[in-house]
């Protein structure tokens, strides 16, 4: 019985270490949903995303800096929240430090996004011309 339970513990550690463990790459793409919708605020992007797509959320950033604009903006953005649907995630492929995540956004539409491996953590890597 004791080497069963042994078998059955390292079984599950193998498991755990093929999957990778810690975060997946969806995990940011639900991450980031959860807190815009926890805080109205989609300046909060810039932690989940790429160093290359960094200037797009600047310019959201700059939008949330003028006050009659960055309550609109959270309005909007709580009403759309309260309406939409859980992310779901559909398929991951991981290449190396790249990947490409296929899901059902909040909206029950199917999205693709790319993200990329900066400094152990997955961010979006936006195509700013999709």
């Amino acid at each position: 019985m004791k080497t069963l339970r042994i078998s059955l513990l390292a079984a599950a550690v193998l498991a755990l270490s093929a999957c990778g463990g810690g975060k997946q790459p969806g995990d940011t793409i639900i991450d980031m949903q959860a807190e815009i919708c926890a805080t109205g605020d989609p300046s909060v992007m810039q932690k989940y995303v790429s160093k290359k797509s960094q200037p797009a959320v600047g310019m959201i950033t700059a939008v949330m800096a003028e006050p009659a604009k960055a309550e609109q903006m959270k309005a909007q953005i709580k009403e759309e929240c309260e309406t939409a649907g859980e992310i779901e995630i559909l398929e991951t492929k991981i290449e190396g430090d790249k990947a490409t995540v296929r899901y059902r956004n909040p909206e029950g539409k199917e999205d693709t996004e790319t993200l990329v491996k900066e400094d152990g953590e997955w961010k979006l890597d936006f195509n700013l011309e999709k």
